[in-house]
């Protein structure tokens, strides 16, 4: 009967531990975290800027601060001076 303790007690402790991390994968979200641009008045087009998430947080801003100028971003890819940049980011956590 002893001999039989061990090996249980280990098969246990892997299936809790094989439920616990199935568990946090699946609770983890997955945060795109897409390039930021900013509307150069000067050249009439847009810059890049800091790097932002797509996810709901406070709004992504060039100085992280509430009153700075907001960051936007592209529906395509990221290249230096995109036409237009209209999908609003928000601050990575």
């Amino acid at each position: 009967m002893k001999n039989f303790i061990l090996p249980a007690v280990l098969i246990l402790i892997g299936t809790g531990t094989a439920f616990a991390t199935q568990n946090v994968k699946s609770s983890k979200k997955n945060l795109a975290v897409k390039q930021g641009y900013i509307f150069n008045s000067s050249t009439n087009q847009w810059d890049r800027s800091v790097m932002c998430q797509d996810e709901i947080a406070p709004t992504c801003t060039v100085n992280g601060l509430p009153s700075g100028q907001q960051v936007f971003g592209t529906t395509g890819p990221e290249v230096d001076h995109p036409e237009t940049a209209n999908v609003e980011l928000y601050k990575i956590n």
